[in-house]
């Protein structure tokens, strides 16, 4: 204000001069009669000059006056800093020594301050990127949630729930709050908390030190749940404006991002104090000093600040535009199914063409694959066949040439065709089965994977046991007549030599 005056003061100086002088108008007539000439003599020249040394002075003076507060005003902090050891929040070393009586607490604020000389405001892009605003186009407020970091022992139960589980801890927002509308407003209720717990709800920039409270740092205010404390960029100046709060309470906050005020309700009643200065990206963050729980409202619901649902300060739609997936059991007259129908059609007709015998080229060839893996599958049998004792033998089963027989035929029809359709079969070889295993003894002698009624294959079984038993009876019987007959011989002779009379 001096500065202005002093340029003011100048220009009425030159104004009172140009005037006790009597200079005529310097500018040249345009209207007709006058017999102005336009040329200007020494004292008109005279005055300009002295104008515009007087503007051309205060300019500069308020330049100088300017750079001068500024030295004076580092001066000042230095010699504050130096001989009284206040430091920026305006605090001497005594009085910090008092507000900050144990260790831990003067170390968490030194680092917090070395945190914030290492990432000052707009060391990492905090606005809200074309992927961002597209999230929240699509999800509304759902696409807001808190992000619970490594360094913070806390559990996320929801996107907006979260537990502290004991300690110094701090949660933000995934996404900054938007500058649109004029007005943005959420709640955070206050689930479970102890008495000796305290909890601090408020508004801060990112990065933000993991441990420190909401409104102890800089770019940041918060308020205090167990005194009602208004912090703001410090931990030891506090505003009280409003009361404690319990378990159940509800704390509001908003904030407009247009002129950086922030203001706070208690249970849908708003409190007259304010906080400004805070034109910045902010995000909601809430922090705790020991274990608690809370759950934010954002607008995904009804706000208990009647005010903010009419006004309709929420972040975002509750719903965005992105359609929400279909009902368990809505599948009619969908893609899925008219491809399905459309596969079955072509199935038909390529059954009805095998039937007729009148199968295109694709069907040639998928006989000559079918006949190639039957051969395949021959192949195995006999290379498995060989490793046991006998070639018509598979692990003490029997293997009927009648099998292997119909197996190489080509021509003739075989289990795998059902209907006049084809089935197709794995090019793999089957697995070395145990040979205890009757359905692996079954599957190897019918040379396919194709398996007979249980009933069948028991009664063949017991039919190919009882021929075994019988031909294996009457070579025995075979065999002891073939052993009676040179015993009975040789008794004969036994006998003969018995009878001769001796010499």
């Amino acid at each position: 204000m001096r500065l202005c005056s002093l340029a003011v003061l100048g220009l009425g100086l030159a104004a009172q001069l140009v005037d006790a002088r009597q200079i005529p108008n310097p500018m040249p007539s345009r209207y007709p009669g006058d017999t102005d000439d336009g040329d200007m003599d020494d004292d008109e020249v005279l005055a300009l000059l002295i104008l515009v040394v007087a503007i051309v002075g205060t300019l500069i003076g308020i330049g100088v006056l300017f750079m001068v507060f500024m030295l004076c005003a580092q001066l000042v902090r230095r010699v504050r800093w130096s001989v009284f050891g206040i430091d920026e929040d305006g605090i001497s070393d005594r009085q910090r020594e008092q507000l900050l009586p144990d260790e831990d607490s003067r170390q968490s604020y030194e680092l917090a301050r070395a945190f914030e000389r290492q990432y000052p405001y707009g060391s990492v892009n905090t606005q809200l990127t074309t992927e961002q605003e597209t999230q929240i186009r699509e999800k509304g407020v759902n696409a807001w949630e808190f992000v619970v970091s490594l360094d913070v022992n806390a559990m996320l139960q929801t996107k907006t729930d979260v537990l502290f589980m004991g300690g110094d801890n701090c949660v933000q927002t995934n996404l900054p709050i938007p500058k649109t509308n004029s007005v943005y407003y959420f709640e955070v209720k206050i689930v479970e908390k102890p008495a000796d717990v305290n909890m601090w709800i408020g508004l801060a920039t990112k990065p933000y030190p993991a441990w420190r409270m909401t409104g102890w740092n800089k770019y940041s205010v918060g308020y205090s749940v167990n005194n009602g404390n208004l912090h703001q960029n410090s931990p030891f100046k506090g505003q009280h404006i409003g009361e404690q709060l319990y378990v159940g309470d509800i704390l509001g906050i908003g904030y407009q991002p247009r002129s950086g005020i922030v203001w706070f309700t208690r249970n849908g009643r708003r409190y007259k104090a304010i906080a400004t200065g805070m034109l910045y990206d902010v995000f909601p963050t809430i922090s705790a000093d020991g274990p608690c729980s809370f759950s934010a409202n954002i607008g995904q619901r009804g706000y208990v600040f009647i005010e903010a649902n009419v006004k309709r300060w929420g972040f975002a739609p509750i719903e965005g535009v992105m359609q929400p997936p279909p009902v368990y059991g809505a599948n009619q007259n969908t893609i899925l199914l008219e491809a399905a129908e459309e596969s079955e059609e072509s199935d038909g007709s390529v059954s009805d063409a095998d039937s007729d015998g009148t199968g295109s080229e694709e069907q040639a060839e998928v006989s000559s694959q079918a006949q190639e893996e039957l051969i395949d599958m021959e192949n195995a049998v006999e290379s498995h066949a060989t490793g046991s004792t006998s070639r018509g033998e598979v692990g003490g089963t029997r293997i009927p040439a009648a099998a292997a027989a119909s197996g190489s035929q080509g021509g003739e029809e075989s289990p795998h065709r059902r209907n006049g359709r084809r089935r197709r079969h794995s090019r793999y070889q089957p697995p070395q089965y145990q040979e205890e295993d009757p359905i692996a003894a079954q599957l190897l002698e019918a040379g396919t994977t194709y398996l007979e009624p249980v009933a069948e294959y028991r009664n063949k079984q017991q039919s190919e046991i009882g021929e075994s038993s019988r031909s294996g009876s009457e070579s025995g019987d075979s065999q002891v007549q073939a052993q009676a007959q040179p015993k009975v011989s040789g008794d004969a002779d036994s006998a003969s030599l018995d009878t001769t009379p001796s010499a």
